[in-house]
């Protein structure tokens, strides 16, 4: 299983803000700590503000900070909401796509129970979790900073 870029960059972007404490960073920051398109990063923004993960405030003070603590902000639930309407194979689609196995093929169950599988381990994790080990933190930071 690959996760989309857009889901990559949702938890980059929320990794980042984890490790600022309060301090604002904005979109354009984030798009250049990882090279990334400034247009796709502030769709992916504008989701996370939308869903509820992200304060995104416009002006002269504005700029990004989490709408809730790290600890509350669970990874299954957030890669669960953006990749689990991705089918991992064809057949998996709500018409069948175009397998002709896909009406009675065992293989579509076992890859739906891998997927939640992988959905439930990525629960047992909060942001704080991913931002806490003291490595990754002076990554982000380092990166934040140059």
């Amino acid at each position: 299983m690959q996760l989309a870029m857009f889901t990559d960059y949702a938890l980059r972007s929320l990794m980042h803000l984890g490790v600022a404490e309060g301090h604002k960073l904005t979109t354009r920051q984030i798009a250049d700590m990882h090279d990334a398109k400034y247009n796709h990063l502030t769709k992916v923004i504008q989701w996370l503000a939308q869903e509820g993960y992200v304060l995104s405030n416009r002006g002269r003070s504005g700029g990004l900070q989490l709408a809730k603590p790290p600890g509350d902000i669970r990874i299954g639930a957030l890669v669960r909401d953006l990749e689990s309407k991705t089918c991992l194979v064809d057949c998996m689609l709500a018409d069948g796509g175009t397998c002709p196995l896909s009406s009675g093929c065992g293989l579509t169950g076992a890859l739906l129970r891998a997927q939640e599988a992988f959905f439930r381990i990525l629960d047992d994790y909060t942001l704080q979790d991913l931002c806490e080990t003291p490595a990754t933190k002076r990554l982000l930071l380092r990166l934040e900073a140059s």
